[in-house]
């Protein structure tokens, strides 16, 4: 008994090596074209880049992307920082977590950069230097650390000013100051620059009117007018936010901020730069970096369930067909003429619309989507298997086979899927690209499954364009294209070089 197993055991370990011996000729061959080191090279860039995505970025990535607020500190519509190394004049993003620059208690009413206070007060103060011939977006303050606790039982009263100190020592008012309880204040989160009011305050100090203020207030805050023009004013600008506390007993809410019971502690001050991190933004504000970073673990996954799935189903339904034969071998081939028939882009839009109705994770949406693709598209396989299976069942040794009593699924996955393997490996190579082509086009049909992919990337920059945005955001639709361009390109060099392996090998048998 002991010798038979270890018969067995021998048997299978020939088997295993002929197998891998196969396996190295293969990518040998492979590796000797250009296309086919050209391919394996890109795909394995790939692989390497899918596997720092999913390890650098944050898990809950899918669910900030589909978070405006996740996105408002930064700059929309604006280009990579780099384009500063080709001459672009660029106005720096800042983003800085701040504690109170100075807090105290006013006896009386005091002046304070040009602004009226008393009681307890609190200021937060922020230096932005511009040396680029360029126009900041906007200047937005974010509550970081707070506590909107009663003081003495009472809640506290707040009014907020937000100044900007310019370098030729003009001081605007840029929001419009009132009153409001603690507690609003932290619950909105954000203090933001008003543009009617940064209008007011330039339209008198630069003596023109309020509507050539309200065209461009931004502008003319960092700005400075030159003729009809108005051009960037550089220099160091100094911002500040001022808390005015009132309602309770001045000395009460400083100790209540000092003890960290009630009041503001920190807050982040975001002046929004005119370029953004390494891949610049789109118009809600996402890092486009992160966007297509993930984009490369979605594609190879996308590309690979279909694949692989598609190719699975058309060379079992392909065995099964032309093994068997007669009835079986009749309505698989006529289901295949009907699924090759199916209009296949109109039903992926509608399912891909009702999908967009459903309660379900985007991961879930898009699997669904790409399940259709699968559905209809492993016939053309089929068709090619089962030929090649008419084939091969008249050889001697299946022949061999039936004759010593080997079953039928014996036959079909022992001695006959061996022998079909590379051909469908490559064609699943070929077929990647077709599932990722398909989910970039139906993103950008308007068929949305909430994931950052590259599609939906494409998808967002032509309804940005279609809705009367500029065609110049290069950053925006360039990097998504080409990225989906190197991915289908690395998979059909392997795939031709595959085929050229693969080929031979069949003639031979």
């Amino acid at each position: 008994m002991s010798t038979k197993a270890a018969e067995v055991r021998k048997r299978m370990a020939k088997a295993r090596s002929e197998r891998f011996r196969e396996a190295r000729e293969i990518l040998d061959e492979v590796w000797r074209s250009l296309m086919g080191k050209t391919g394996l090279i890109l795909i394995v860039f790939l692989v390497i880049v899918s596997i720092y995505a999913l390890v650098s970025m944050p898990p809950n990535i899918v669910k900030l992307w589909n978070d405006p607020k996740a996105w408002e500190d930064n700059p929309s519509v604006v280009p990579p920082t780099w384009v500063s190394y080709f001459g672009t004049p660029v106005a720096p993003h800042v983003a800085k977590v701040l504690k109170p620059s100075q807090q105290g208690v006013y006896s009386s009413a005091m002046i304070e950069n040009a602004v009226p206070v008393a009681g307890f007060v609190q200021v937060f103060s922020l230096d932005y230097r511009l040396d680029a011939k360029a126009f900041p977006q906007d200047i937005i303050a974010k509550i970081v650390d707070a506590s909107a606790n009663p003081v003495g039982g009472v809640q506290p009263i707040v009014t907020v000013y937000m100044i900007v100190k310019r370098p030729d020592g003009l001081v605007v008012m840029v929001n419009s100051p009132a009153p409001q309880p603690l507690k609003d204040i932290i619950a909105a989160g954000v203090i933001r620059l008003d543009p009617a009011q940064t209008a007011a305050s330039l339209a008198a100090a630069f003596n023109i009117s309020l509507t050539e203020a309200q065209a461009q207030p931004i502008r003319l805050l960092f700005g400075k007018l030159v003729g009809n023009r108005v051009e960037p004013l550089l220099g160091t600008y100094k911002i500040d936010l001022i808390l005015m506390y009132g309602g309770v007993d001045p000395h009460s809410m400083e100790q209540a901020v000092k003890q960290g019971t009630s009041g503001i502690q920190s807050v982040k001050m975001i002046v929004k730069g005119s370029a953004y991190g390494l891949m610049g933004t789109d118009y809600v504000g996402h890092d486009l970096w992160l966007g297509l970073l993930f984009g490369f673990p979605a594609a190879l996954a996308v590309g690979f369930f279909g694949a692989v799935t598609a190719a699975l189903i058309g060379m079992i339904m392909g065995v099964i067909s032309g093994y068997y034969g007669g009835w079986v071998d009749e309505l698989i081939q006529r289901t295949v003429d009907v699924l090759g028939n199916i209009p296949l882009l109109p039903i992926l839009v509608l399912i891909g619309v009702i999908v967009q109705e459903w309660n379900i994770s985007p991961w879930a949406r898009l699997f669904i989507i790409i399940g259709v693709l699968v559905l209809v598209s492993w016939g053309g396989l089929t068709i090619i298997v089962r030929s090649m299976v008419l084939s091969i069942k008249s050889e001697p040794y299946i022949e061999a086979a039936k004759a010593v009593g080997a079953s039928n699924t014996r036959i079909m996955f022992r001695h006959i899927v061996p022998q079909i393997l590379p051909y469908v490996f490559a064609n699943l190579v070929f077929s990647v690209p077709a599932a990722i082509l398909t989910e970039a086009g139906l993103s950008i049909l308007g068929i949305r499954h909430g994931l950052p992919t590259w599609g939906a990337i494409l998808s967002d920059a032509e309804a940005y364009v279609r809705s009367g945005g500029s065609y110049a955001v290069w950053w925006w639709i360039l990097p998504p294209g080409i990225l989906i361009g190197i991915t289908s390109v690395a998979f059909v060099f392997l795939g031709l070089a595959l085929e050229t392996v693969v080929e031979p090998r069949l003639r031979r048998r």
